[in-house]
């Protein structure tokens, strides 16, 4: 119970009489809590959500009660930061709350300022952020203004290696243009030797080109036949490995069939090979005998066509085509027809004459020496296995089955070398590296050229016209490398620029940009939330002083919001009852305003602390009060009473 309650009577009576008010406030008080229910009226009422106290006895003699108030531990009072008129209230006195629910708001003018101010400050925050970033570049956090500065760094760069290689080439054509001027100007006999000299060094490099290629073209034909051979070995070597492996299986009978299966597979695959050998010759001949047919037949349609395109051609000869009537045109989709055909047949005649060449020439030996080299290794894959077979009695030798496998996995290794190798080699010829050799032969064909046009030139005489030609072009050249040199500074200056990083002024601006755009948005966020009330945790409102329309000022406090589960009691305890209780002692606390519900209760703290009021001497005592769930005590809840059960 509030102690305010006996307070203010007292205060206004005689000293003199304040033990007699005191008297009468207490019996008043005790006749209203037992009209709100106390322990005797529990057991008659239904209480719903509290049951009696623990130990579920009738008041005991030497329980007493004590004068208390009821305080919500978890509550905020909440207030408008700005001031203004309330626009909105969206709650009423004993209302539940969920934590963040907006409570009441100011004016919808004054929130859509502050919404406004707030969203233009976020905006210059962004603004000042992209300007930040872009002043980082490369050392930006964002990775598409990283990517933008890596790219600028990378056409920077590229216009570097550009500026660099015009440079090259202006270098190059100075020193050409001077090396005629030198020419020119010494003595000419000297000059003429020298260019003499320079052919012959050319013949010689062009001849060293070429024999480069012959031998490289050579030698493919070497590498063919010593990756077949060394994927025949590898494959006799492999089979070896695993036959050797076979013999080892567990079932002895089973390594014996295996075998005797092997030879006449192997038999049967030397039978086939010898007779893919000899028709050999056979096949080629047929080969060799349909492409002439072939040739033949392509001749004829060759001469067809021609006889046909020559027809077309006499008719427009002896004018026939002058008796077309008005309109009509020259039949000349009939004429490329004629004229196409005609080309077409002597591709085909040109393509069968290249087949017939290549056959009469006779059967590859490369394909000749492979069907001979698989005999070679089926013969001897069948010898081997017919002495397997012979030296086969006592059965596999378990102490050498791991050394066996691991010769298997060595064999089948280096078959997979060889296999790659001739799949190389049958490939055909390192076609960019005949590329490469052709492009030397080239090159040398130039240089012999240009030699030999400098011998000519030098042979004719000095021309004194020419010198002029030549001092103008060395001037020129003088210039070009002026400006290329200006061009890879500048181009230089520019990638040292992006690679060095952002400038320090720059960031600094960008960062402060940043840092009042931040304390402005802020300060606006910061004001549009003082605007708005929100509840800061859940539980129900127990204090509303305001409504639509009201002007506040800032700070005043217009709403309470308080956890009904979170409560105390508060209690002075005189000091003849001090000595009767400690921290744990359990008590009963009843609400006005749940008539009926009795809560349990215990003494969390005694404060050694003592008050004098009217003479009496009391010390303050706290009680934890336990809520039951589903049960909420109102924001108002009235008188409290308090019994110890010591």
């Amino acid at each position: 119970m509030n102690p305010a309650f006996f307070r203010r009577p007292a205060a206004l009576l005689p000293r003199r009489r304040r033990s007699a008010a005191w008297l009468l406030a207490l019996a008043a008080a005790a006749l209203i809590i037992a009209g709100c229910g106390g322990p005797s009226d529990a057991a008659s009422s239904d209480p719903t959500p509290a049951p009696p106290p623990a130990d579920d006895r009738a008041a005991a003699a030497s329980d007493f009660r004590i004068r208390s108030e009821l305080v919500f531990a978890t509550r905020a009072d909440l207030s408008f930061g700005a001031a203004g008129e309330v626009g909105a209230v969206n709650v009423a006195v004993g209302d539940p709350v969920a934590a963040g629910d907006v409570l009441a708001a100011l004016d919808t003018e004054s929130l859509s300022r502050l919404e406004r101010a707030a969203a233009q400050a976020e905006f210059d925050l962004d603004a000042a952020q992209k300007q930040l970033d872009a002043a980082l570049g490369l050392q930006s956090n964002d990775p598409l203004v990283r990517s933008r500065a890596e790219n600028a760094l990378a056409q920077a760069e590229t216009a570097l290696v550009q500026a660099v290689g015009n440079q090259a080439q202006a270098r190059l054509n100075l020193e050409n243009d001077q090396e005629r001027l030198d020419d020119f100007q010494l003595d000419y006999s000297v000059s003429l030797g020298n260019a003499r000299q320079a052919v012959a060094n050319a013949e010689a490099a062009l001849d060293r080109a070429e024999d480069a290629r012959s031998d490289f073209v050579a030698g493919h034909s070497e590498q063919s036949a010593l990756a077949l051979k060394t994927y025949s070995d590898a494959k006799v070597a492999l089979d070896n490995a695993q036959e050797a492996l076979d013999d080892f299986l567990p079932d002895y009978n089973e390594n014996l069939s295996t075998i005797r299966n092997n030879i006449s597979t192997t038999e049967q695959e030397l039978d086939r090979a010898r007779d893919a050998l000899r028709d050999f010759d056979i096949n080629h001949a047929a080969s060799l005998a349909n492409a002439r047919q072939m040739l033949a037949k392509a001749e004829n349609d060759h001469d067809a066509a021609e006889d046909a395109f020559s027809a077309f051609q006499l008719r427009a000869i002896d004018n026939d085509f002058r008796s077309l009537s008005d309109g009509e045109n020259f039949d000349v989709v009939q004429f490329r027809a004629l004229q196409a055909a005609v080309a077409n047949t002597q591709q085909a005649v040109q393509t069968w004459q290249d087949e017939v060449a290549e056959l009469a020439a006779g059967p590859k030996e490369f394909d000749r020496a492979a069907a001979a080299n698989r005999i070679s290794v089926l013969e001897k894959r069948l010898d081997r296995l017919n002495r397997n077979l012979n030296d086969e009695t006592d059965g596999p030798d378990p102490n050498r089955q791991a050394a066996l496998e691991a010769a298997v996995t060595a064999a089948q290794e280096t078959l997979n070398t060889a296999a790659r190798n001739l799949d190389e080699t049958a490939a055909g010829i390192n076609r960019p590296e005949l590329e490469r050799l052709d492009a030397a032969i080239d090159s040398a064909r130039l240089a012999l050229d240009s030699a030999r046009n400098r011998l000519a030139r030098l042979a004719a005489g000095p021309d004194p016209a020419e010198q002029a030609v030549l001092n103008r072009a060395v001037a020129t050249a003088r210039q070009g490398i002026d400006a290329t040199a200006q061009a890879v500074a500048t181009a230089q200056a520019v990638r040292d620029d992006l690679a060095a990083g952002p400038d320090a002024a720059a960031v600094a601006l960008a960062q402060s940009r940043i840092d009042a755009a931040a304390v402005t948005h802020d300060t606006a966020q910061e004001n549009l939330d003082a605007a708005i009330l929100r509840a800061p945790f859940a539980g129900i409102v127990r204090l509303l002083t305001v409504r639509p329309g009201d002007v506040v000022t800032v700070d005043a406090r217009v709403i309470q919001v308080v956890d009904p589960a979170a409560v105390t009691v508060l209690g002075q305890v005189e000091t003849n009852y001090i000595d009767r209780i400690a921290v744990g002692t359990p008590a009963t606390v009843t609400v006005a305003a749940l008539p009926g519900t009795q809560f349990r209760a215990a003494v969390s703290a005694v404060s050694a602390d003592v008050s004098t009021r009217r003479g009496i001497i009391s010390y303050p005592v706290t009680f934890a009060v336990t809520v039951p769930p589903g049960v909420t005590i109102p924001p108002n809840p009235g008188l409290i009473a308090t019994t110890v059960h010591p």
